[in-house]
């Protein structure tokens, strides 16, 4: 069967909407989750900044106990980068209170955004708290794992 140059054109345009309809199907429900956007418009500029090594001066937006947690983030690390790996994806799953461990003990109790985040070779949670009346983010923790994996965390859960 022979086609025309157009046709392959017009049929590979139509490959290509199907194939990014069956990619977008098939997208973990956290990358498809509606957000109130405005609840964490200031956390999420906070994780890109992490991920962004700190450019554009935008790590002084980590101010106390935060600013010793970022520290490793906002500046170039090239052994952390390759232990990593690349970066595969990055989202909000959702908002903590007082009410998580994690939360309660090491963020004091300040509500708290939760992002998951996926590298190549690891995966880490990113909890950072809504800023202050100054605007800063005051309170930060990165830890290894998934979101829900504090569960099985022995610091949330004690040992037996």
């Amino acid at each position: 069967m022979k086609l025309s140059s157009g046709m392959a054109v017009i049929t590979s345009r139509k490959m290509l909407v199907v194939s990014v309809a069956v990619a977008a199907i098939g997208l973990p429900s956290i990358a498809l989750a509606e957000t109130d956007t405005a609840s964490h418009t200031a956390t999420d500029s906070a994780l890109r900044c992490l991920l962004n090594n700190g450019q554009n001066g935008c790590r002084s937006i980590f101010v106390g106990s935060a600013s010793r947690a970022a520290q490793p983030w906002v500046w170039q690390n090239p052994n952390r980068d390759f232990e990593l790996g690349a970066l595969v994806s990055s989202g909000y799953v959702r908002t903590e209170t007082g009410d998580n461990v994690y939360v309660a003990k090491l963020l004091s109790g300040r509500t708290t955004d939760l992002y998951e985040v996926k590298f190549k070779h690891d995966e880490k949670t990113f909890y950072i708290a809504h800023p202050g009346t100054d605007g800063k983010i005051h309170e930060l923790l990165i830890r290894g794992g998934g979101p829900d994996d504090e569960k099985t965390d022995l610091f949330v859960r004690g040992p037996g």
